[in-house]
This record gives C-alpha cells, structure tokens and sequence, in this order.
C-alpha cells in the first residue's frame, strides 16, 4: 500500500510538469510569414495612425494584406473560399487563416472575409468605409455566422 501511494504521488507530479506555456497539442506555431502577415494586418487599425488608405471591403482589405507579402488571392470573398486548404474546425484555426461569415441575412452563402489573429480574435473590414477592427469569433454575432476557416499560409 505504501508503495503503491508513492508511485501515485510520483505520478501526479510528473503528470504536473509542464514547466512552459499552455500549448495545445496539434498546432505549430506560427509561421515566420503567418506573423508578418498579422502585423500588415494590424497596421491598417485605426490606432495604428495608419497611412493606408481605406480598403474598399472586406475583401479589398484582406488581398491587400495577402499581396503585401507576394501572396495573390482572387478579389471577392466567395472566389477566396476555395484557396489554400480547408480547416476542419473554429478549434483548429492557425494564425492568417482566412475566416469566412454569411452576410448579414444569414444563411450558407459567403458575405464576408477576415483573418484570423490568434485566441479567437480575427480581424476585417466589417463594412466599406467603416474601417479596419480587430473583434472576437466567440461574440453571438460572429459566431452565428461563421461559416469555415481555410489556410493559404503552411
């Protein structure tokens, strides 16, 4: 019985160390290119006092990052959900995966593109003219209308 307390203590303990960052199992981290592609992402927010113009959509928005880093995706939404692979669920989203949403009738067609950032934020143009903002995959909204992810960057 002593013995048998000690392997469990033992046990436990080794199950306790991890000693570093809460990594989940599967996901690489992010690419060299998959960060660069962010941070081009982020300097269109409006708190980055941003020299950009403003893109005309959605869309616009998310080729005109892609294309700053050589990366050519057709110009609207729908055509841009066929690139690059599928990814199988919102669990297994990679940093600059794009995001796909209905519109705002709801429903399985594609109205919307975005990136996604990390820890369930992505980031879009929410509507043209309005400006670039940084919102999160788990809101009621979003989530209702998220559609599929797909990944262009390895």
């Amino acid at each position: 019985m002593k013995i048998s307390a000690m392997l469990l203590a033992a046990l436990l303990a080794a199950a306790g160390c991890g000693g570093g960052k809460n990594v989940r199992k599967g996901i690489p981290p992010p690419s060299p290119l998959a960060k660069a592609v962010i941070r081009t992402a982020k300097s269109y927010l409006p708190e980055e006092d941003s020299k950009h113009p403003l893109p005309k959509d959605c869309s616009d928005y998310v080729g005109k990052v892609f294309a700053a880093h050589k990366i050519a995706l057709p110009r609207n939404s729908e055509a841009m959900a066929i690139e690059g692979e599928a990814v199988g669920s919102s669990r297994d989203l990679r940093m600059a995966d794009l995001l796909f949403f209905s519109g705002a009738k709801g429903g399985k067609k594609i109205g919307h593109v975005a990136i996604y950032v990390n820890n369930g934020i992505f980031i879009h143009q929410a509507n043209p003219g309005e400006g670039v903002r940084q919102e999160s995959l788990y809101s009621d909204y979003w989530r209702k209308r998220y559609l599929r992810g797909r990944r262009v960057i390895d």
